[in-house]
């Protein structure tokens, strides 16, 4: 297993503090992680903006900089395949293609997404439908290019149609597409009350994908591993029993990417030799 992190400490979640890619670049190779997540939006990736010869550019100062992308992450916010809007659906099913090309140009092998959620006064039936509907058009890209799209859930308190682990597995048997595998986002789970060793258990060898941190339930706080109250020891241990080997994404924001990244690579360096 290996460690990455989110560009979302650098910005894209809000205002400020906000870094150059470059700059999120150096600091999280100096930091110690393998790899980077890049978020699909300004100021870092938003497809629209990378043309091939900045992608190109990218691609080669990660590698020089001892880094892999991990994953490409779209933003949920104005991208909701399930609405009941058709515009909105295909606007964002044409952004999940263009974030896979993007993938592919960097020679990422994931990207992550969500099953949106329902808008009332329509059900979250109807929004389960568009967004089998709409995921299974963007899966056609995804095995042409082979990149694998890694379905996460998101809690009860942002979204509706995919929310727990049982959503997932019912999302991607749904779909029916070999580039759809299931994911899982340890705080969302911890939020939900799922126990996080028994989903690994159940899931196995499907897992694609890991985002990694620790919660505090209380106040429902993404806090850097080891710093929270997950039992994330054993669940590097289950993810080891499972034969999982990918990537654990540290996906958390604040205003100092040094410190939480520090913390974030000191425990995984400090459990991994028991693991």
């Amino acid at each position: 297993m290996r460690l990455a992190y989110h560009t979302y400490i650098f910005g894209g979640r809000s205002w400020l503090p906000s870094w150059t890619l470059e700059e999120a670049i150096r600091i999280t190779a100096g930091l110690g992680f393998e790899g980077l997540e890049l978020a699909a939006c300004r100021p870092h990736g938003w497809p629209w903006d990378l043309n091939q010869a900045r992608r190109s550019e990218i691609r080669r100062l990660a590698t020089n900089s001892g880094l892999a992308f991990s994953g490409i992450c779209p933003v949920q916010v104005n991208h909701n395949i399930a609405s009941p809007f058709q515009e909105e659906r295909e606007a964002t099913i044409s952004y999940l293609i263009e974030c896979l090309h993007l993938a592919s140009d960097l020679d990422c092998p994931t990207i992550v997404c969500g099953g949106g959620w329902s808008v009332e006064p329509h059900t979250r039936e109807e929004a389960w439908d568009w967004t089998v509907d709409g995921l299974s058009k963007i899966a056609k890209e995804a095995e042409h290019l082979g990149v694998v799209m890694a379905l996460e859930n998101i809690n009860s308190r942002r979204a509706d149609v995919v929310v727990t682990s049982f959503d997932i597995t019912e999302m991607v048997e749904n779909v029916g597409s070999h580039a759809l595998k299931p994911m899982i986002d340890l705080y969302h789970l911890y939020l939900e009350g799922e126990n996080p060793l028994e989903v690994i258990n159940r899931l196995g060898s499907n897992l694609a994908y890991v985002h990694f941190l620790d919660a505090i339930k209380k106040n429902r706080s993404r806090v850097p591993p080891g710093m929270g109250e997950m039992p994330l020891q054993e669940i590097l241990l289950g993810l080891r029993d499972v034969g999982y080997d990918g990537w654990l994404s540290v996906e958390i924001w604040g205003d100092d990417p040094v410190a939480i990244g520090s913390q974030s690579v000191r425990f995984f360096k400090e459990i991994m030799p028991d693991v």
